[in-house]
Formats: C-alpha cells, structure tokens, sequence
C-alpha cells in the first residue's frame, strides 16, 4: 500500500513539472519555448518574449489571437494574414512562410493561414 502511494505521489509530481498544457495556451518565454520549425508563434512584445502562443498548423480559418501581439515567427508553411479586427475583415497584413516580422505600432487582433 505504501508503495502504491509512493509511486501515486511521484507520478502526480512528474505530470506537473511536465506542465501539460494546450498548444494554443500562455507560454512564458524563459521556460523553453523555442519556436521549432512548422509553427507559428506570436509574442507579447516586439523583442520577441512575453507571453507566448504557438500554432502548430495554422488554420485558414480565422483564428482570433489570445492577446495582442508584438511580434510573429512564422516558421509554418504557409503565410499568414494578419487582421486589425477580431473576425479577419479588413485589409490583411501578410507574413511569409519562413519570415519574422515585429509590429510596434500595429495592434493584429486575428489570423488565417493562407
């Protein structure tokens, strides 16, 4: 019974050093959250830190942003369009598959995958 227990505690202990969390959820940046190729991440700031939210396949639906972001690595296939309002209506700002943009005086409240 003792060990049961023991293996019980040590299991629930590795589940939450892991962190399991959604792809599309908060990521600090210090916690190792590299941006890897095929993803596209937006961060809070302009000098890419902060709050974090990746997408692994970006949708070519519109996707309405957590937060407004500061900056985006798109290292996903394909170019993403950046909307001004929340439904991706309006003129689209377009980032290239394999580019990097900041956006200090733009604020980008949704995207779709084109």
């Amino acid at each position: 019974m003792k060990l049961r227990l023991a293996l019980g505690a040590t299991a629930a202990a590795a589940v939450v050093a892991v962190g399991i969390t959604p792809a599309s959820a908060y990521q600090d940046q210090s916690a190792s959250t590299a941006c890897v190729q095929g993803i596209a991440c937006f961060y809070e700031t302009t000098s890419f830190s902060g709050k974090t939210v990746q997408y692994p396949a970006p949708s070519t639906s519109c996707t309405v942003l957590p937060f407004v972001p500061g900056a985006l690595f798109n290292w996903s296939t394909k170019d993403i369009y950046l909307y001004r309002t929340a439904n991706c209506t309006g003129i689209a700002s377009v980032e290239p598959a394999g580019n990097f943009h900041s956006y200090p005086s733009t604020k980008f409240l949704s995207f779709r995958a084109g």
